[in-house]
């Protein structure tokens, strides 16, 4: 397995420690692969793909420079505009 599938697999275990997922399947369903497919990633006979990365990036809000070992922080921070600021009264 190589450091970005070991990444991604420590992000499943983690986000279902914090309630966010149930089960593996949940995650499989969500990137569009199969649960044979994680096992067989989990073997190293299969790879995350791009796509994969993407779907994981987008729908469970992952920093990519997280999974590709630039940054220590796991997920995005929101980032506030100046539009979504509450306005104060000075």
């Amino acid at each position: 397995m190589n450091n970005i599938d070991q990444k991604i697999i420590t992000l499943i275990d983690l986000l279902k420690s914090r309630g966010d997922l149930k089960f593996s399947t949940e995650f499989c369903d969500t990137i569009g692969i199969r649960k044979q497919n994680l096992y067989n990633i989990k073997k190293g006979s299969n790879h995350f793909t791009t796509e994969h990365i993407s779907k994981i990036i987008t729908n469970f809000k992952v920093n990519a420079n997280w999974i590709f070992g630039v940054s220590d922080e796991i997920f995005i921070k929101s980032i506030t505009t100046k539009k979504e600021r509450p306005e104060t009264i000075s």
